[in-house]
């Protein structure tokens, strides 16, 4: 017969435990609600719905402004790709008014290499190219400003 196992001790560490000093008091963390939506159906039925599809229209005009965008008929055996709305509240610090973007977006992980695509781009910065630019703009002293382009990416 088993003989029942020996119950252990718990340890406890017997050092003093003090408070981290590397945050103080004063210092913490604000979590906010910006009031964005996270689907159609929301932007659409929610608070400030008439911004919201003002943003949509403005996005669906910059897609045909800039021939990125076209509705055609499917192939016969192929499926569309699924899409969705991205909606976020953009704050300046020079205006008050906050300003509703939003992005119509792909779901590209549909997508199957050599039927929907060859390559793949990612459109970013790689850190070296910042840093040679920052260190040039600081030999030079040249001041660097930062801007938005409102469709880069659909260029």
């Amino acid at each position: 017969m088993p003989q029942p196992a020996e119950e252990v001790a718990i340890r406890r560490s017997s050092r003093n435990r003090r408070p981290s000093d590397r945050l103080s008091s004063s210092e913490y963390v604000m979590l906010t609600d910006a009031g964005e939506p996270e689907d159609y159906e929301e932007a659409i039925n929610g608070e400030g719905k008439e911004k919201w599809l003002e943003a949509m229209k403005d996005e669906m005009s910059s897609l045909h402004e800039n021939h990125t965008f076209d509705l055609v008929t499917l192939p016969k055996g192929k499926k569309a790709l699924k899409n969705k709305w991205v909606f976020r509240v953009k704050t300046d610090e020079n205006t008050k008014e906050p300003r509703y973007k939003d992005r119509l977006v792909v779901k590209g992980f549909g997508q199957r290499k050599g039927i929907d695509f060859d390559e793949i781009f990612a459109p970013v910065v790689k850190m070296s190219s910042i840093r040679v630019v920052l260190g040039l703009a600081a030999t030079q002293d040249l001041e660097v400003e930062q801007m938005d382009v409102r469709t880069v990416f659909l260029h």
